[in-house]
């Protein structure tokens, strides 16, 4: 009996050395994951802030002068926002645009990924580098049958966080049309004045452009598009085409069964000021 009793207390003190230990390993481990994300925090965190835009994307955009040549390089994740003011614990929810068309929410959670300088990313991960100066952020995020794609993205305007779709816009009308214009077949040849935050001057009575970018996703989406307003209800849209320095802007009617669009009379010609 007194055998029986004496194995008891033994199992019992070690059972207690047992669960202090791994007490003590689950602290150790806590602290160690804590400490481990202050670290990712205060190195990532004044890099990330902003506003992100596919660069791929934009720099097609650049080159071909046309949002519809350069529609398949938006595919999956075209942009998205980063406050980082809006930090909760070790994590922030991040604003998302998809496609050019849809948006969503990922959670940026400020854990190392499998890849070297990463960050958990939703179901992908985030990674930053420092070129001469310019912070480049990659993401690597799983498709199709799991295939991860790997998207290249700059930030939209400095540091400063903006909408998703205002950021796109941004870099869209810095690398297609900002500037300033001649106004052609017009008595004085008047300037007209498009400015990288979306603001028209000289044109019409019209204050705002937008460029279409969610394109060949419906009916009639098949050409380049720009659309001005007045700020009121008098808008107006056109389709639009670049030869050289000259903007180009068509009426456009549709097809006999309206499903595509077709070009109709040139309306307006506009010589960009070199």
């Amino acid at each position: 009996m007194r055998n029986y009793i004496s194995l008891a207390i033994l199992c019992l003190i070690f059972s207690c050395k047992s669960n202090t230990k791994q007490s003590y390993k689950d602290s150790s481990s806590i602290a160690a994951n804590t400490e481990n994300s202050d670290l990712l925090i205060k190195k990532f965190t004044p890099l990330l802030q902003g506003t992100w835009v596919n660069k791929i994307y934009i720099d097609k955009v650049a080159k071909t002068k046309s949002p519809l040549a350069a529609v398949n390089e938006a595919e999956g994740m075209s942009s998205f926002s980063i406050n980082t003011s809006e930090m909760k614990g070790d994590s922030i929810i991040v604003p998302v645009g998809w496609d050019n068309h849809d948006g969503s929410n990922l959670t940026l959670s400020f854990k190392s990924g499998k890849r070297p300088s990463s960050l958990i990313f939703g179901a992908g991960e985030l990674s930053v580098a420092v070129n001469h100066g310019d912070t480049i952020v990659n993401v690597y995020y799983p498709y199709d049958k799991g295939q991860v794609k790997a998207t290249q993205f700059i930030r939209a305007n400095s540091k400063k966080t903006m909408q998703v779709a205002e950021g796109m816009c941004r870099l869209i009308n810095k690398a297609l049309i900002a500037g300033s214009y001649n106004l052609q077949n017009t008595k004085a040849n008047s300037v007209v004045m498009f400015g990288i935050d979306g603001k028209v001057k000289g044109f019409e009575n019209f204050k705002n452009y937008v460029i279409n970018i969610d394109l060949n996703s419906d009916v009639m989406d098949n050409l380049d598009e720009i659309r001005f307003d007045d700020d009121a209800r008098h808008h107006k849209s056109y389709s639009f085409k670049f030869d050289a320095d000259t903007l180009k802007l068509y009426d456009t009617q549709p097809n006999a069964d309206s499903s595509l669009l077709i070009l109709d009379k040139l309306r307006y010609k506009l010589v960009r000021n070199r």
